[in-house]
């Protein structure tokens, strides 16, 4: 008989985590796994090929959010007299998160043998149906922290997380279990391919945040390129490209490519590019934070296993590309800067696209899952200190 995993994650694009679906997959040939993640109740699940999905209800629209308002204000009038309550700390929506998860979460049933809790507001709220649950630190914000700060050490059996930085960032000097494993693929060495020539690379969600204007700009600037943006596109961003960029959307200097690829078969197309972006853009002030100047980007992990140089924004969490000479780190996002990045990649193509496969090589997600199976597969509980 296996042992039941249940991996509780937080929001509605479970097919856009994977992190998340790399660790089911890792599981599932020696346990019995359930991922249970929210759907809007107006979207239908997509069938992620098989993996067992259970679904609830997440209602976070503005009807919701009108009707969870006296509740809301309740919470601040009663943080004034009793300062630092953690529902009292919450914006609308992340308050209307809470409750949906409070809401669902007393349906799950406590017979998993293992629970894996994406994030700090899950495992926070995991507390009220299990004896001990395994922490998949994915997002750090400023806003789950309190709930963090109250959950009891011996209640956490491990973390999984990126890095020694943000393990230290969440819990400081504490010493618990601890595997770092990154948003990496399984790397395994893909069929030579032709890449198309000038052919840039947007993989992943298009905002103004993750640098998508400077890469269209660049285009703009430089039309002897190609960018196709995969992934999804917001309808308010969808909008003002067509309106700005019509003339490269209609020369296909631009390509907008919404549709779902499976992750066995995105490294296949993402081969075929020459040359990947992936920013953070700080100037944006969500995004100057701790949680994305130290987030090893998955993108990242994703273009060096298919093969494609890199061209990132010079910050902690992209370091990998520097070290790895996987591609180059630049200072500013102007298009001439870019321009002379994509200039210096290309003359020494073969050396960046090599260097690409090593840094895949080492980061694989099997080689780095292995230690965290086998230790849910050894039954074992002592919390002992960590290490790289």
């Amino acid at each position: 008989m296996k042992k039941t995993v249940l991996i509780l994650f937080p929001l509605p694009h479970i097919a856009f985590s994977p992190t998340t679906l790399g660790l089911y997959d890792a599981l599932a040939e020696q346990f019995n796994v359930t991922i249970f993640c929210p759907l809007d109740p107006r979207e239908t699940g997509i069938d992620l090929k098989g993996r067992k999905i259970q679904y609830f209800p997440f209602d976070t629209s503005r009807v919701r959010k009108i009707k969870a308002l006296p509740l809301f204000i309740s919470q601040k009038l009663n943080n004034l007299i009793k300062p630092n309550r953690i529902e009292g700390n919450l914006n609308i929506y992340d308050l209307v998160r809470f409750l949906e998860y409070k809401k669902a979460i007393k349906n799950i049933g406590v017979d998993y043998d293992e629970v894996i809790a994406v994030d700090m507001m899950l495992l926070y709220l995991s507390q009220s149906i299990f004896k001990e649950t395994s922490f998949l630190s994915l997002e750090l914000t400023a806003s789950e922290l309190p709930f963090l700060k109250v959950v009891p050490a011996d209640f956490i059996k491990c973390v999984i997380i990126q890095s020694e930085q943000r393990y230290k960032y969440l819990f400081g000097e504490m010493k618990l279990k601890t595997f770092f494993i990154q948003n990496a693929p399984v790397y395994k060495p893909l069929p030579e391919v032709t890449k198309e020539p000038n052919a840039f690379l947007f993989n992943g969600t298009a905002t103004p945040w993750f640098g998508l204007y400077h890469c269209l700009n660049f285009i703009k600037q430089f039309p002897e390129f190609s960018l196709t943006f995969k992934g999804v596109v917001l309808s308010s961003e969808s909008v003002k490209i067509k309106h700005d960029y019509g003339e490269l959307i209609k020369s296909e200097n631009i390509i907008m490519n919404k549709e779902y690829t499976e992750s066995g078969q995105m490294l296949r197309f993402m081969a075929g590019y020459e040359i990947g972006f992936c920013f953070y853009d700080l100037s944006y002030p969500k995004m100057n934070t701790f949680n994305y100047q130290t987030a090893p980007s998955g993108k990242m992990f994703a273009y060096f296993a298919a093969g494609v140089p890199v061209i990132g924004n010079d910050l902690e969490g992209l370091k990998i590309i520097k070290q790895f000479e996987a591609g180059i780190l630049i200072k500013d996002f102007r298009a001439e800067t870019i321009y002379e990045a994509q200039k210096k990649i290309k003359n020494n193509y073969a050396f960046y696209r090599e260097n690409c496969f090593k840094a895949a090589a080492y980061y694989s997600f099997d080689k780095n899952v292995k230690p965290f199976r086998e230790f849910l597969l050894s039954g074992r509980n002592e919390y002992s200190p960590h290490s790289m």
